[in-house]
């Protein structure tokens, strides 16, 4: 079998997201070669082909994080779906029975008792200097000499320890593979949002908020009440005091250039607060006098009357803050910050995360997206 592995340097905005318009890719190292992209103004030629001729020589592919590595062929117009994968880093978390989350190419070459290779990391990215102004002898050298040997030497080791675990496991290695190559496009194409739709929203949804914010006034009068805050909650139903420091008046300047003027300060006022219901038997915290808040919390309480409108408005005004903070504000703001296409979201799915080896989902959280939120996801079909 001719197995080749495979290793992209990129530039690292949004630590080299491909989705991220101000990234490109430097260079490719594939089997023992290395091509130069777009590290410098020289272009590229035929790059591309020679790379594509090296991927269909082959009958597998390695990788340490694959799909960051499949992105990039894909949005360069390199075909890999006919070949098969083998993803070390997520072998490893198989072998490690889900206990290590995305191994490093480094502590899988300190288990497998490996040369490390050299850490341009360290040297370059986390001092501000990108990649495409990293001496061009130094890269080609570090996948050469390095990456690419490496992730081969680790996948020698990691092929005995399957096989050694038996069939089932090592069918469950290639399906986990093949499911790698499937989540890699789901990724890659990524869910439409419609963001003004977001942001209307978000701007009713605060409305709403500011009501039910006002509507708590009336049972602390505390100008500086903060909804958001446990302890503060915890003093609104169980009883307590909240302090609240003020800055006022202290003094006045009698000397040097502010002479005359008035001196401010902080000063602290605690207000007292009775107890609205009973907390619950087991929710106290480490901090002394003080309740959980949360939602499973207070929908388990038992108040009544007044007590219980004010739980009610708590429970609908977390409901909001969350779906305001987290989707129709948090995921325009995500897609801005990540740099990516207008109305466009670019999930993680991660194989390599759980400890019970199913699929998660970050940045943005694909799998837990609020019911509130379908009608702002559109398609890309015709309806």
């Amino acid at each position: 079998m001719n197995i080749k592995p495979l290793d992209i340097e990129t530039t690292t905005y949004n630590f080299g997201n491909f989705a991220d318009s101000r990234n490109v890719a430097c260079f490719v190292g594939v089997g023992e070669n290395v091509y130069k992209l777009e590290y410098d103004d020289e272009p590229y030629g035929d790059a591309l082909k020679q790379i594509q001729l090296e991927i269909n020589d082959c009958d597998m592919l390695l990788f340490v994080n694959a799909k960051f590595d499949l992105h990039w062929l894909t949005r360069y117009g390199i075909r890999f779906n006919h070949k098969r994968i083998w993803d070390c880093q997520l072998v490893d978390f198989m072998l490690s029975g889900q206990t290590e989350s995305y191994p490093s190419m480094n502590s899988m070459a300190i288990k497998y008792n490996l040369p490390l290779k050299p850490d341009i990391k360290a040297r370059y990215w986390e001092n501000g200097i990108d990649t495409k102004d990293i001496p061009k002898h130094e890269i080609v050298s570090y996948l050469q000499e390095h990456d690419l040997p490496t992730t081969l030497a680790i996948y020698e080791i990691q092929k005995e320890l399957v096989e050694a675990k038996g069939t089932a496991f090592k069918r469950l290695v290639s399906l986990h593979n093949q499911d790698l190559v499937v989540l890699q496009e789901i990724e890659y194409n990524g869910l439409l949002f419609d963001e003004d739709a977001c942001l209307r929203q978000a701007t009713a949804l605060n409305l709403e908020i500011n009501d039910l914010r006002a509507s708590l006034y009336a049972s602390h009068s505390i100008p500086e009440f903060n909804t958001e805050s446990g302890d503060h909650l915890s003093a609104l139903l169980y009883g307590g005091t909240i302090v609240i420091p003020r800055k006022e008046v202290v003094g006045i300047y009698k000397t040097g250039d502010r002479k005359g003027q008035e001196k401010l300060g902080w000063k602290d006022y605690s207000f007292y607060m009775p107890r609205l219901v009973k907390p619950l038997a087991g929710s106290e915290l480490k901090k002394v006098g003080y309740w959980a808040t949360g939602a499973d919390v207070l929908k388990s309480l038992k108040p009544k009357g007044e007590a219980k409108k004010i739980v009610d408005t708590i429970l609908e005004l977390a409901k909001l803050e969350k779906i305001v903070s987290t989707y129709y504000q948090g995921l325009p703001a995500l897609r801005e910050k990540m740099n990516w296409g207008v109305n466009m979201l670019h999930g993680n799915l991660n194989q390599c995360v759980a400890r019970t080896g199913r699929l998660s989902s970050t940045k943005p959280n694909l799998q837990n997206i609020s019911g509130d939120m379908k009608g702002v996801f559109g398609s890309r079909y015709a309806q």
